[in-house]
């Protein structure tokens, strides 16, 4: 999927017979259509590619043409890493880190797996496993090993698996006296957006964040494409954490310690930076072997997660510091008997696994914070390290599967194009000599190679870019090791040869015969002989040249480096002075907290006074209210009494007007009387 991987690195470079070939139509295939372009395509039945091609995600994912062009490369064996897409058409080496991979593109590590459809896909796996094209598989992972034989469940599988233990260098023996630790921390090697999350980068800040209340002065180097600008523009898995509140504040709290590096970085600046720093961060929630390997080769001690696997890599305080904030509801075992973690569990609970890695941090704070506790880590982190992984490479666990294959490897046979990985030009270059032709077959000794092909016979393009002879289209040649395997082959098995010369052919490579055919083998067997002497004579002038170039560059390096000490030299005076200002803008920042705190204590003052005044005005209020409702109260019940008063004189007023009345009744009465 994405080219060689580092964990073979110490395998290769200790191998003195492999070297890296590119095909010459691989500019080509590159710049080739390469998704959905053959998703309907059938043509996978009939190159035989496997049942995995039944499915429709891995005819988009892959291309079939990628396929037909790897099944035509002449080759004993094929090596494959994490995903096991073989062309099916010769033996193959797998060698793999953990059990969800495998099954990419049907499947993601970290997405919940379609229980339907791995019962469906693990036959095919079984079938590619247990084929006789299978020669090993192997893992650096004794977990992943027994989690191989639980999950596909075969004993011819099980006969297959390989334990292979893994081997790196250590550059840096000598612990450095720093006493300002230096963090670091890199996303991954395709820079993917939602790796910056999963792999720990918030969980970075925080550790910074941590350790800079002991140790202000710490440092984070944060190495990733866009990293910053993924904090202030927060986008794909983990944009809701990127965006929280307590995020932004650690980050803005942090701001001054955090050393942002953009952009891609060569191999050797990347391992500078590992070197300059003391401690690697990736509490990440998956195993990512290189990286760990890689921090710890170049002296920097790992903090890291109890992920998958990681126990087999780090031991706690002897080599590195592992943080128990994962549990079984981010790292769990699925139904098929593998280990499978769950990146929108860790994206739901991201909270509370923060507030267990603070915990985790503070319980292993003094070896962030102590020097002479960090170095005596370092110490034994170097002794394990030793003891783990400066192991000899052993070079022939491919070998021995191999030479057991009883199939062999047929040296003859249809190249297409693809003998040396040369251009046109370089084939001008190169020695080759014209042979005698075969019938209608034209043949060429190229290098140590006879190559065979005809005139008029011009292969796919596409299949053979690479142009042989004098003109300037592709030839479809044939490879041999001497011209007499060539002519007895072609003699026997091409139609198109004359019937007198097969018969010429035959008595001639007869051994006892003395004729023309076998004075014509001896003179280019000398005249073999004589290229061979030719080309270890123009070897030796190359190495001169070559030795000369490289005492050269050996000089201008030297004077590079000369001038770079120079430079590093007056970048460390302006540093100084850039320090001696930054001291004396911390002294006035200093004065200017004092002045601060005196004024903060006048306020504090004031708001006392304040205080007091308000509660003098509050309690004179009460009494007004209180009396006020005294008052409210009396002029009812004054009310009240008037109230009564009134009625009782409305009922007087009555009784006198009834009274008079009465009076004048009477005083009528007497007046008719009289």
């Amino acid at each position: 999927m994405n080219n060689f991987h580092p964990l073979f690195r110490k395998w290769v470079q200790a191998q003195t017979s492999v070297r890296f070939v590119r095909p010459p139509w691989a500019k080509e295939l590159c710049q080739s259509p390469r998704y959905r372009e053959d998703c309907s395509n059938t043509q996978y039945l009939e190159h035989g590619f496997g049942r995995v091609f039944e499915f429709e995600k891995a005819r988009e994912f892959f291309s079939i043409q990628e396929f037909i062009f790897s099944s035509r490369l002449s080759a004993a064996a094929e090596f494959h890493h994490t995903i096991p897409f073989t062309t099916a058409k010769r033996p193959f080496f797998f060698h793999c880190e953990s059990i969800p991979p495998v099954f990419m593109p049907m499947g993601f590590q970290g997405q919940e797996f379609d229980s339907e459809l791995i019962s469906n896909i693990l036959p095919i796996y079984r079938e590619i496993f247990e084929s006789d094209h299978c020669l090993g598989i192997f893992s650096h992972l004794k977990s992943t090993i027994a989690e191989f034989a639980a999950t596909f469940q075969l004993d011819k599988i099980r006969r297959k698996l390989r334990y292979l233990p893994l081997a790196a260098d250590m550059y840096i023996r000598k612990a450095r006296s720093d006493e300002t630790p230096i963090f670091i921390f890199n996303n991954s090697a395709h820079q993917d957006p939602n790796s910056l999350v999963l792999r720990g980068g918030v969980f970075a800040i925080q550790i910074l964040d941590i350790v800079r209340r002991e140790r202000p002065g710490a440092k984070l180097l944060f190495v990733g494409s866009h990293a910053q600008r993924l904090f202030s523009e927060p986008w794909g898995l983990g944009e809701s954490i990127l965006k929280h509140e307590n995020v932004r504040e650690i980050l803005y709290r942090n701001r001054d310690n955090i050393i942002w590096i953009s952009g891609w970085l060569s191999e050797h600046t990347l391992d500078r930076l590992f070197a300059s720093a003391h401690f690697f961060l990736l509490p990440s929630i998956d195993l990512h072997t290189s990286s760990v390997l890689r921090a710890m080769g170049q002296g920097c001690i790992p903090i890291v997660s109890n992920a998958y696997g990681i126990s087999e890599l780090i031991s706690q305080r002897r080599n590195g510091i592992i943080l128990n904030i994962l549990d079984s509801s981010v790292s769990k075992m699925t139904e098929f008997g593998f280990t499978n973690t769950d990146h929108d569990a860790f994206i739901s609970r991201f909270n509370e696994l923060r507030d267990r890695l603070s915990r985790e941090i503070r319980q292993h704070l003094d070896i962030l914070v102590e020097p002479r506790s960090w170095f005596q880590l370092f110490q034994t982190m170097n002794e394990e390290f030793d003891r783990r992984f400066g192991r000899p490479v052993d070079t022939k666990f491919l070998a021995k599967p191999l030479q057991e294959d009883r199939r062999g490897v047929d040296t003859s046979g249809d190249l297409r194009g693809f003998t040396r990985d040369v251009s046109r030009d370089d084939f001008k270059r190169v020695g080759r000599q014209e042979l005698p032709r075969i019938g209608n077959v034209r043949v060429v000794r190229y290098g140590p190679n006879v190559l065979s092909f005809d005139d008029g016979a011009v292969a796919d393009r596409r299949v053979s870019s690479l142009e042989w002879s004098l003109n300037s289209k592709s030839k479809l040649v044939h490879c041999w090791s001497s011209f007499s395997q060539a002519a007895a082959a072609l003699a026997n098995q091409r139609a198109d040869i004359p019937h007198h010369t097969r018969t010429l052919l035959s008595p001639h490579l007869e051994a006892d015969s003395m004729n023309k055919a076998e004075i014509t083998i001896k003179e280019v067997v000398e005249t073999q002989e004589s290229w061979f002497f030719t080309l270890e004579a123009s070897m030796g002038e190359l190495r001169s040249q070559l030795r000369r170039v490289e005492s050269s560059l050996v000089e201008t390096i030297g004077q590079r480096l000369s001038s770079l000490e120079r430079t590093m030299d007056e970048r460390t005076q302006r540093l100084l002075s850039l320090e001696t200002v930054l001291r004396e803008w911390s002294s006035r920042l200093l004065s200017l907290e004092s002045m601060a705190e005196g004024r903060s204590n006048d306020l504090h003052d004031l708001r006392n006074v304040v205080q007091h005044e308000s509660a003098a005005r509050i309690q004179h209020i009460d009494q007004v209210n209180n009396t006020l409702e005294d008052v409210r109260k009396t002029g009812e019940s004054m009310l009240y009494s008037i109230a009564i008063l009134g009625r009782g004189l409305e009922d007087i007023h009555e009784q006198l007007f009834e009274k008079r009345l009465l009076l004048l009744e009477a005083s009528s009465r007497l007046a008719k009387g009289i």
